[in-house]
């Protein structure tokens, strides 16, 4: 049972690249991470390591391409899909908030209701109005979602901020925090449901 081997997504390059880079290190794991090389082989563990978009791990999990993915959980909500988040990693800190420009009259997210946001978190805009029962309009951008309210593009914006800098510097204001999220460790259920793979990642975590 020792040989299953097991795939592991980590983002190619990105805000969690180097600490992740550096996580898997510290716990021992001997792999080269060099260049524009898309898979790695660890040399001490059965353990393979694919680098990708960070956007596209949860599906790979979810499809059962790898077994693991070390992602943000705000990714995970937006791909809306179902995998097991084993172990919270402690950085990639960010939270997906609604934001307003700073001298709007908005105080709630609930006085959206006909209003237009922008986001690049289509399905968790929609999935958080829906739950608060609202429905704004939704206008998907896919860069530089905090210059829309200020062009007139927008009401308001569902975006990640880490620090809150890119937020005061568009004049915009949070209204409400939607999800707060790190880089967790997550698995396929279909990894965590065959004994052999799951007996690896368990000594993996």
């Amino acid at each position: 049972p020792g040989t299953a081997q097991l795939k592991l997504a980590v983002q190619r390059s990105g805000r969690l690249t180097s600490d992740t880079i550096d996580l898997l290190h510290s716990i021992g794991l001997e792999f080269e991470s060099y260049g524009q090389r898309l898979f790695s082989h660890c040399r001490n563990f059965p353990l393979s390591i694919l680098y990708g978009r960070d956007d596209d791990i949860p599906d790979y999990m979810a499809l059962g391409t790898v077994d693991l993915g070390i992602v943000g959980q705000n990714l995970i909500y937006e791909a809306g899909v179902e995998v097991e988040e084993l172990v919270p990693l402690g950085f990639g800190y960010c939270s997906l908030v609604v934001a307003v420009l700073r001298d709007s009259d908005y105080q709630s997210p609930t006085e959206l209701t006909n209003s237009r946001v922008a986001t690049s978190y289509p399905a968790s805009a929609a999935r958080y109005f829906e739950s608060v029962g609202l429905s704004p309009e939704v206008i998907t951008i896919s860069g530089s979602v905090e210059v829309a309210p200020s062009l007139g593009m927008a009401d308001a914006v569902v975006e990640l901020t880490a620090t809150g800098s890119t937020l005061l510097l568009n004049d915009l204001r949070p209204i409400h925090t939607i999800l707060e999220s790190q880089a967790v460790l997550a698995a396929s259920p279909a990894a965590m449901a065959d004994p052999a793979r799951r007996a690896n990642i368990e000594r993996l975590v």
